[in-house]
C-alpha cells in the first residue's frame, strides 16, 4: 500500500480552492493563501511567508509542485475528483513551521448548466476598482471578513451547455436572512464565461451577509451562496 501522510490542517494559514472549467474536460483549480490571525498574548509568532506545495490529482499524476507566496495563486487543472495536497509553510528564512496534508474533491463542470466557484476581489479606492475590472490575472483574496471601507468585485464562471451565456443574477442576503437588493452583474469581456458582481460595502452595518448566485437558460438553474463578514 502507498504510504498516505496524516492528515493535518495548518492554523498558520488560511486556505481558498476555487474551480471553474479548464481544458480537455478537465476542472481548473486555483488556490491562494493568507496569514491566519495571530493568537493574542502569543510572544512567539511565527509568520508564514510562503508555501511549498503539491498537488496529486485522482489520476496519480502530480498536477502542481512549486512555491506559492502570499498574494499569489497557483492554477492548475485536473480530472475531476478527490485530488491530495502536501504542502510545507515556511517563514522569511525558508524554515517550515508547519504542515498542511489536505484532501479536495473537484467537481466535474459538464452540467447542462453549472456554475464554477465565487472569486472576491477586494478594493479600496475607485482606481483599484477600475484596475480589477481591467486585470485578466488578478489574484482573489482568501478573507471572508471586510471593512465598510472596501468594495468587492466577485467574479463566477457560468456555463450553459448550448454555449450560450445563462443569464446570473445576484441577492444581497442580510444578518437576518431576508433579501436586501440585487446587485449589479455584467460579463467581463476578457474572460469568456465570467460575470461580475459589484459589491459596495460602505452601506452594511457589521454582521454576516451572503450573496445569493443564480444561473438560469433553457436548461435549467445553478446556483451558488457566498458568505462573507462586514467587520466594521
Amino acid at each position: 500500500m502507498k504510504y498516505q501522510p496524516a492528515r493535518h490542517a495548518s492554523q498558520f494559514i488560511r486556505p481558498w480552492f476555487g474551480i471553474a472549467r479548464g481544458d480537455s474536460g478537465k476542472t481548473r483549480v486555483t488556490f491562494v493563501w493568507e496569514p491566519a490571525s495571530a493568537v493574542p498574548g502569543d510572544r512567539h509568532v511565527k509568520v508564514p511567508v510562503r508555501v511549498e506545495m503539491k498537488a496529486i490529482g485522482p489520476d496519480g499524476a502530480t498536477a502542481f509542485e512549486g512555491t506559492v507566496g502570499e498574494r499569489a495563486s497557483a492554477v492548475f487543472d485536473v480530472p475531476p475528483g478527490r485530488i491530495a495536497l502536501m504542502m510545507s509553510i515556511e517563514d522569511a528564512a525558508a524554515n517550515a513551521i508547519d504542515s498542511d496534508v489536505r484532501d479536495i474533491i473537484v467537481r466535474d463542470l459538464k452540467g447542462a448548466i453549472v456554475l464554477g466557484t465565487p472569486e472576491v476581489f477586494r478594493a479600496r479606492t475607485a482606481r483599484d476598482v477600475r484596475e480589477l475590472r481591467d486585470e485578466v490575472d488578478a489574484v482573489p483574496v482568501a478573507a471572508r471578513e471586510f471593512s465598510r471601507a472596501e468594495r468587492l468585485l466577485i467574479r463566477v464562471p457560468a456555463y450553459a451547455s448550448n454555449m450560450n451565456m445563462p443569464t446570473v443574477a445576484a441577492t444581497l442576503i442580510s444578518p437576518a436572512r431576508q433579501a436586501m437588493r440585487q446587485l449589479a452583474v455584467s460579463a467581463v469581456p476578457s474572460l469568456q464565461g465570467v460575470q461580475q458582481i459589484d459589491l459596495p460595502l460602505a452601506g452594511l452595518v457589521p454582521g454576516q451577509y451572503s450573496v445569493e448566485i443564480s444561473a438560469k437558460s433553457a436548461a435549467g438553474v445553478a446556483k451558488e451562496v457566498l458568505a462573507f463578514r462586514v467587520a466594521n
